[in-house]
């Protein structure tokens, strides 16, 4: 009897072809001229971010054999809370702006109206946050748009925990008669309450 061989479906590549599958349809879709020196990454990235763009002009692009390549990236830590397709079509908004020389973003993150501009082309909706024009979301005729693309979600369904576990403090804890209750880092503390006069005894947990 031959054994099938055993699938692992633990896999970022189908989620990868997916987003190139996308973007490549929004380029034929919308027309957009884009040289092809870029590529498509799902990592870790801060926890503060759902995605970026990073041009060939960053000091960690990527390279190929030939040429410095721009760079579309979803985060691994938020690809269950985000919606993927909303977030590369955001990013290449920034892609398309630095393709054609039009700053976009400074320094800190901060959105102009180029990008709102470029961003709302592409069928999102566009508000103001802490950082710009960086709040992006679905409309009604990007979600009619997605249809036509037939996308295929389920390929999005690995994300990474980045839960942060609450560390203990390493002060000790010492308390008085009635109460007062300090935090130092020595186990050899000796002082009294000057409320009432008794010495702080160490807690023992």
């Amino acid at each position: 009897m031959i054994e099938k061989p055993c699938l692992n479906n633990n896999s970022i590549i189908p989620a990868i072809k997916e987003s190139e599958k996308f973007i490549k349809f929004l380029i034929n879709r919308f027309k957009l001229e884009v040289p092809n020196n870029y590529i498509i990454t799902i990592n870790k990235a801060s926890k503060n971010t759902i995605g970026f763009f990073m041009p060939k002009e960053h000091d960690n692009h990527f390279i190929n054999s030939t040429q410095d390549l721009m760079n579309i990236n979803l985060n691994t830590i938020h690809l269950k809370k985000c919606c993927p397709y909303e977030c590369l079509t955001h990013e290449l908004a920034h892609l398309i702006n630095n393709v054609n020389k039009i700053k976009d973003c400074s320094g800190y993150g901060y959105h102009n109206k180029h990008f709102k501009t470029q961003a709302e082309k592409f069928n999102l909706s566009v508000e103001k946050g802490k950082n710009g024009f960086n709040q992006t979301k679905p409309t009604e005729e990007f979600n009619k748009m997605l249809l036509e693309f037939k996308p295929n979600k389920e390929v999005f369904n690995i994300c990474q925990n980045h839960e942060e576990k609450k560390k203990g403090s390493r002060l000790r804890l010492y308390i008085c008669n009635c109460g007062v209750k300090v935090r130092v880092g020595s186990d050899d503390f000796n002082a009294k309450c000057l409320n009432c006069e008794s010495e702080f005894k160490k807690v023992i947990k």
